[in-house]
């Protein structure tokens, strides 16, 4: 029966079991002889950020192996070593993306106030994003893809998310204080943090187009990180507090009104 010809021009037919079968003389590869040498951690960590500048400029299926292991200081075998094929190493890349953002997240240190520990969870969110073009990238492609390599990760499923846990705390907590309305949900408010920092970054090249804008400049940055902040808590804010606030400049408008008469 003749062999089935690999669907990705990438990876030459056989290359894991070539890899395996000729020995490395690369860190933490195979012996001549086939006995396994310890896995080499900073071999891994060039693999994996060579491979995330890759797989974040060309997508799964553009990204091509031989220019993972050259950016790597490596040869492409020591992929196929580690990893067995290009799906499993994205997947690893995608495994260490979410890792870093959920590093990011335990990092967030809550205010005692609700009010502010939003107001910097916005901020902290939006930084994330901003910092991180290749995890906007890398999250675009396997949403494309309809999330199936996310979906395919044990590690990914088993992790909970702080970002999650640390919205419904100040929720809770600005609720019992009567500072955020008590009708809204931390669903409700996670995504409205997510997606208002996630589109502007992930769209920055078609709506600066639109705009007729460099949308990404420091003061625009600086202004549409404000923007969320407002946004959040004007929608948390009670509808009572919300309506006296308003109220007030109407008064001073209708008082300096009767004086200028």
């Amino acid at each position: 029966m003749p062999r089935k010809k690999s669907l990705d021009p990438s990876i030459e037919p056989g290359a894991p079991a070539k890899a395996a079968a000729a020995g490395a003389t690369e860190e933490g590869g195979p012996t001549r002889r086939g006995a396994p040498q310890p896995r080499s951690e900073q071999l891994e960590a060039r693999i994996l950020d060579a491979a995330v500048f890759e797989f974040s400029e060309h997508g799964f299926a553009g990204a091509r192996i031989e220019r993972i292991s050259q950016r790597a200081k490596t040869v492409d075998r020591m992929l196929y070593y580690y990893y067995g094929n290009k799906e499993r190493l994205y997947q690893a890349v995608l495994e260490k993306i979410y890792a870093d953002m959920i590093g990011a997240q335990r990092d967030f240190v809550m205010p005692s106030d609700p009010v502010e520990g939003m107001r910097q969870l916005v901020e902290h969110s939006w930084d994330h994003y901003v910092t991180h073009p290749d995890l906007v990238r890398l999250l675009m492609n396997e949403n494309l893809l309809r999330g199936k390599h996310i979906q395919a990760s044990a590690q990914v499923e088993r992790t909970s998310f702080p970002l999650v846990e640390t919205v419904s705390a100040l929720l809770a907590s600005g609720q019992a204080k009567g500072v955020f309305r008590t009708d809204v949900s931390s669903e409700h408010v996670l995504m409205t943090i997510m997606s208002l920092g996630f589109f502007y970054v992930s769209n920055q090249y078609t709506c600066s187009r639109w705009i007729g804008a460099d949308l990404m400049t420091r003061p625009r940055r600086a202004k549409w990180r404000a923007h969320i902040c407002d946004v959040v808590l004007e929608f948390l804010e009670p509808r009572d507090r919300a309506a006296a606030r308003k109220s007030v400049p109407a008064k001073k408008s209708a008082a300096k009104a009767v004086l200028a008469r």
